[in-house]
């Protein structure tokens, strides 16, 4: 190895801080490919799915033959028929889960949801939490050479480009000099031994804010319902 140059360790880590991400949305079509009609079990369909908060209901069903109705418990239960401007009649409803909780629905036409069973009850989830990430301070530099041979400087832009060499003093000689970095921002590093300087024995840097990049978006793999065409 050349003696007019540095052997030097230098490890720069950016570790972002916790990004708050909301998994991944679904769309479910009620009832899937039967859509919301009579005589369906909507209580088998909606069993084993897993509603979170975000994520969308469909009710897809012929203009005219059925709308849809966001009710309560005991509505739900004795199908009570509420008032007709509270009905969804779109043929094509989507309702956004967005808050946690039981949430009940019925068809208004008629004795639907009496004879026909067309209902259906399911139990919204909160979002999870993404992984918990731990925040750790970027390791030192380190700055490794013979004893004598080098030695290391910390100077501001101007003095790095002109290779101006500060007080003896603000030198850093033990060979194994380690620098934390403290701070953001752009660093300059420079031998002040003869002419090494002037031979590019010099260093710049720009350190980065731990939460320059945040992680991935966590994301829960869930199935997702087939789009609308």
């Amino acid at each position: 190895m050349a003696t007019n140059k540095w052997s030097f360790i230098f490890l720069l880590a950016t570790v972002a801080a916790l990004a708050t991400s909301a998994s991944a949305k679904v769309v479910f079509i009620v009832g899937d490919d039967k859509g919301w009609t009579l005589n369906f079990d909507y209580q088998a369909w909606a069993y084993g799915k897993k509603f979170v908060v975000g994520d969308k209901l469909v009710f897809k069903y012929g203009v005219g033959k059925h709308n849809v109705f966001r009710v309560n418990g005991s509505v739900f239960q004795q199908c009570m028929i509420p008032p007709t401007i509270e009905a969804l009649t779109s043929g094509y409803d989507v309702i956004t889960l967005t808050t946690p909780g039981r949430k009940w629905y019925i068809c208004g036409v008629g004795k639907h949801c009496v004879l026909g069973g067309l209902k259906i009850f399911i139990n919204g989830l909160p979002q999870p939490m993404p992984p918990v990430s731990l925040v750790s301070p970027p390791p030192p530099s380190v700055f490794r050479y013979p004893m004598g041979k080098h030695n290391v400087f910390r100077v501001n832009g101007i003095s790095f480009q002109q290779c101006t060499i500060p007080f003896a003093n603000e030198a850093l000689t033990t060979g194994y000099d380690v620098i934390t970095l403290v701070t953001p921002g752009r660093k300059w590093y420079i031998c002040g031994v003869g002419k090494h300087r002037e031979m590019s024995l010099k260093l710049f840097i720009n350190v980065l804010p731990l939460s320059t990049y945040p992680p991935p978006p966590y994301h829960e793999i869930r199935k997702l319902a087939p789009p609308k065409f």
